[in-house]
Formats: C-alpha cells, structure tokens, sequence
C-alpha cells in the first residue's frame, strides 16, 4: 500500500493546523483527510495532532515525521509539478521582507511555496527599511509592525491580537498575582520605542526597573524569557507555542494587555503579482492560527 497520499495530507494539515483548511488546499473532502491521517496514525501507532481551542496543534511524533518527510514530499512536489509545466507562471523567486524577530514564524507559513515552483528570498529588517526595500522593488512583499505611509506602498491587516508577558516556569513562585513584578529581571528591545515602557505604562501604571537584557528584536527576547534569563513583553502570536508546550508562562494582569499587529505590505503595481498572490494566501492562512 502507498502510503504517498496519507503523507500528502499530514503535510498540509501539520502546515495549515486545521483539517479544514488542508482539505482546502488539497482538493479533497474533510472526511477523506481524516480518514489520511487516521490510517497514518495506526500505520505509525502514534497520534499525530492534538486539538486545540484554535486548531490542531502537531504532538511530537508529527513533528519528526514532518523533518524525515516533509523536506523529500516538497522536492517530489516541485519536480512533478515543473515538470508538468503546472506552475510555469508561478516559477521564480519571490522576495519577502520580514520585521526583525519574525522570521521564523514567516518560515513556518511558507514552508510550501516550492510546490508551486516559487523559491523563497527571506530579509529581515526594521519597518522603514522594509519600506523603502518595496519602494526600490528590492522586496515584493513584507510583513511588517507599522504602517508607514508612501504612495508605493499598499498595507492590509495580517494578523491582531495581544502582547504578553512571560518568563520562564522558573519565576513563577516570585510573581504577583495581579500587581506590577518587583525585583525580577527585565528584558527589553533595542529601537526606538522599545515596548517594555509602554506595555508596564498601560497595565501596571508607571514606569519598570532598568532592564537587566536589551535584545535586538522579539525573537531575542522570547528565547531569552524561555531560558530563564527574565521577564518580556512579546506577542501572542510569537509566544503561544512556548505557552502551550510549558516552557513559558504568562503574568496574571490587572488590565488587559496592549493590542498588537502585523501588516502585508506591498508595492503597487509589482511585477511578480501571481508569486506575490500565493505568497499573500499562505500568510493569510497562517496568521489565522497565530
């Protein structure tokens, strides 16, 4: 028995985190991806996904046979489809900008571009010079924290929700239970406007402790809170696996934490709009999960 369907469908659902999606993506009916990765399941003796409040979420066993197959299945994909001439319009390299810290969670939602013959040229950079990247047309699209305007530039919400602050399981015997953290170690973001200030401003009222780490982005900063080197303000969608996994915990707080927000930007007129439009899909589709 081939087992390449099955594997097909573990695939897009471990990509997508939903059935329903991946059902999309493939062509096929819900229950016929079920029934996928049911038959995986026995055929492994091992249970692949989770549910979650929002999604599936991959438990171990799905994450290695992602590593072992995922990488064999995308190369099959791009040959087959090349060869076929499927995505002869598509066939090039997209330039995607991402706002420093984002880009492993970019990687994650792209990770099938090479289905469709599309080769990925990933930067990371900080909002203006993300901007003036589309405008040069150095970037065909970027996601970025911060809407600035040009008439070049086309911005779309991609993602909203919350920021949070976390630290390592380690701390959590010396936090409060709703009141502003006192005597922990901070972490804060080099820039301009770093966000560990506006954060305490807006849910503690005042001003924090002088930062004992200042990381150059949120990716930093996350990893650096996982470690136990200390507190930090970072965004839901950066720090929810983590949270769920355990390796992060989030403060209790007496308001509700600051908004946050990712954008797509792109440049008007480009000349790479089909690549640009999967491209833009596959973020769309991940973000809902962030």
């Amino acid at each position: 028995m081939s087992y390449l369907p099955h594997l097909r469908s573990f695939l897009s659902v471990y990509r997508h985190n939903s059935i329903s999606r991946a059902a999309l993506a493939l062509q096929l009916t819900q229950p016929a991806v079920s029934r996928h990765i049911k038959i995986l399941e026995a055929r492994l003796q091992s249970q692949l996904f989770t549910r979650l409040p929002r999604g599936l979420a991959p438990t171990p066993a799905a994450i290695e046979l992602e590593r072992q197959a995922g990488p064999h299945l995308d190369a099959l994909d791009a040959l087959v489809g090349s060869g076929a001439g499927q995505h002869d319009d598509l066939a090039g390299v997209i330039h995607v900008g991402a706002t420093s810290g984002f880009s492993r969670l970019l990687l994650s939602a792209l990770g099938t571009l090479s289905r469709y013959a599309i080769r990925l040229d990933l930067r990371a950079m900080p909002p203006p010079a993300l901007v003036a990247a589309l405008a040069a047309r150095e970037l065909d699209v970027a996601v970025t924290l911060a809407r600035i305007p040009h008439k070049g530039i086309e911005y779309e919400p991609l993602y909203e929700g919350r920021q949070q602050m976390v630290c390592a399981p380690a701390w959590r015997d010396r936090l409060p239970k709703s009141a502003a953290p006192k005597g922990l170690p901070l972490i804060d973001l080099q820039g301009p406007v770093p966000p560990l200030a506006s954060f305490w401003r807006e849910v503690f009222g005042g001003s924090p402790e002088l930062p004992s780490a200042v990381v150059p982005d949120y990716q930093s900063a996350l990893e650096a809170a996982a470690t136990g080197g200390g507190l930090a303000v970072v965004p839901e969608c950066l720090c929810r696996p983590l949270l769920q996994a355990g390796q992060l915990i989030a403060l209790p707080l007496p308001k509700r934490a600051p908004p946050f927000a990712l954008y797509l930007a792109s440049a008007k007129g480009g000349n790479a709009a089909g690549r640009v439009n999967v491209c833009r899909q596959q973020l769309i589709d991940a973000a809902r999960n962030w």
